[in-house]
């Protein structure tokens, strides 16, 4: 079902308002860059696979947005430029643990990050809200991740500087150029806020402000209400689906291969609203546990894809004690991320789900068929 969205005053105000901040925003580039044929990147020579006419312009133009290359952290616990509120993004690849301010990650959109045994880039769109991790190896060879300044449906489009070809961030796949219709490897990551951040690990590391690049980090690049307010939104939706607030945060997962087409569940974070609720649930003939809490503003998924993970009993902790979440029958503790803290499986993890968290607008819109959970 399409919809026509009517401009009132604060929808003009808050346009006028996005266009001077992409105006601040925008770093000066000489050129655009080629693709391996000499022809321009933005040329009409592209074969998409996603309608050329919803790609719109952002305005800042390539890497007007700039992508952080070198990124530095401080350890959680000596943070102080993060209020408790304020949400980030974070990854843990065996003990390495970080986590990614929203408030920086706004004015970048994408980090290319290095584990010692894997190369990822964590990518946040502000305007969808939709947090993603991907392996950074392409054909072989460790890449980077580049904001193209184009946008699908509101959400990011970025590109590689290795083949420059495009990537939905929100399809989770290359829809334009010599990678055309590959999927990307996703790295699980998680969002919640600051406050049960620190609770959880302060011992991890944190993206801080020592950037290169002079911002206002403190701030609300695209407005303190933007994250909740359902009129805010930039460009038109084609897919308007009432039933739930556009805004609302959800959780949903997805297979290979997605374009508009495909099958998407999706799990409401206000519905984890008593304490840390655990819901099973089968999906495409996979099984599947999704864990969440409204207070501490989390929510993920793991697909329980072998016999010793379809075998556990889990038991939530509804106030987490440490990033102890859930425990099991055998006396395992799990953390956010689906690691065995302790117990007599400790190290191990459960098989991350292919999801990510993003606004109900945005998934509704990218896939129309999006089916909701207990609806």
């Amino acid at each position: 079902m399409e919809t026509k969205q009517t401009v009132n005053s604060t929808t003009f105000t808050f346009v006028k308002l996005l266009g001077c901040i992409i105006f601040l925003n925008t770093c000066s580039s000489s050129s655009s860059p080629t693709s391996g044929n000499g022809d321009n990147l933005f040329g009409s020579n592209i074969d998409w696979l996603i309608n050329p006419s919803e790609i719109v312009d952002g305005g800042p133009g390539i890497d007007g947005i700039p992508s952080l290359e070198n990124p530095r952290f401080t350890i959680a616990s000596e943070v102080e430029f993060l209020q408790d509120g304020r949400r980030v993004t974070a990854i843990r690849i065996d003990d390495d643990i970080r986590a990614y301010p929203h408030q920086i990650m706004d004015h970048h959109e994408i980090v290319n990050d290095s584990f010692d045994d894997i190369d990822v880039a964590v990518t946040f769109c502000p305007l969808t809200g939709t947090s993603i991790g991907i392996e950074r190896n392409l054909g072989g060879n460790s890449v980077e991740y580049g904001v193209s300044g184009l946008l699908f449906r509101n959400n990011l489009i970025m590109y590689d500087r290795f083949s420059t070809s495009f990537w939905s961030q929100m399809q989770l796949r290359s829809v334009g150029g010599d990678f055309g219709g590959i999927d990307v490897n996703v790295v699980q990551v998680i969002e919640t806020d600051w406050a049960t951040w620190k609770q959880m690990y302060p011992n991890s590391r944190v993206l801080n402000t020592n950037t290169g690049s002079e911002r206002n980090y403190s701030g609300f690049l695209y407005g303190s209400e933007y994250t909740t307010n359902d009129q805010q939104i930039i460009f038109p939706i084609n897919n308007n689906d009432d039933r739930l607030n556009r805004k609302d945060r959800v959780h949903a997962i997805l297979p290979s291969g997605a374009n508009q087409n495909v099958e998407v569940k999706a799990y409401t974070l206000k519905d984890f609203s008593d304490g840390t609720v655990i819901v099973n649930d089968s999906f495409m003939g996979n099984d599947y546990l999704i864990i969440g809490n409204l207070e501490h503003d989390f929510i993920n998924a793991f697909r329980l894809s072998n016999a010793f993970e379809q075998s556990l009993e889990f038991t939530a902790l509804d106030d987490p004690s440490g990033n102890v979440i859930m425990t099991d029958q055998a006396g395992n503790e799990w953390d956010i991320f689906g690691y065995a803290v302790s117990g007599p499986n400790e190290g191990e993890q459960l098989t991350p789900a292919r999801s990510y968290t993003g606004y109900w607008f945005a998934l509704a819109d990218f896939f129309p068929e999006i089916e909701l959970y207990n609806d």
